[in-house]
């Protein structure tokens, strides 16, 4: 059995609430482009900062936003949960596989329910 099969999507729960927004984001949109994805992660971190949560990111300064979403970016690929190549950010396999085995498909651009895909 290879590493990846042994992955369990509840893994996400223990995740940072940046490194939870990004999934979930990747979660709806399977893959995004490095500059779109950076864009609207830091528009919806904007946004939920102006509701009042402001632990997403240390300071709600544009270039600080941008320089976190980047560095977590980079810390979900190393720790397995997105791809990187080419320009382009996309959900890891083993996530694609339990979307697909949980929906039926992957229907991209549609909200999916982390909560669904655990139980």
């Amino acid at each position: 059995m290879s590493e990846a099969s042994k992955r369990s999507i509840k893994e996400i729960l223990s995740l940072s609430k940046l490194e939870r927004l990004i999934m979930d984001y990747f979660i709806k949109h399977i893959s995004a482009g490095e500059i779109i994805a950076i864009l609207d992660l830091k528009e919806d971190v904007k946004k939920r900062i102006k509701q009042g949560e402001t632990d997403l990111v240390s300071e709600p300064e544009d270039a600080i936003i941008v320089r976190e979403i980047q560095i977590t970016l980079a810390m979900l690929v190393k720790k397995g949960f997105l791809e990187y190549r080419n320009g382009v950010y996309r959900l890891a396999d083993w996530i694609i596989n339990t979307v697909k085995n949980k929906k039926g498909s992957l229907y991209p651009g549609i909200p999916k329910s982390l909560q669904d895909l655990i139980d």
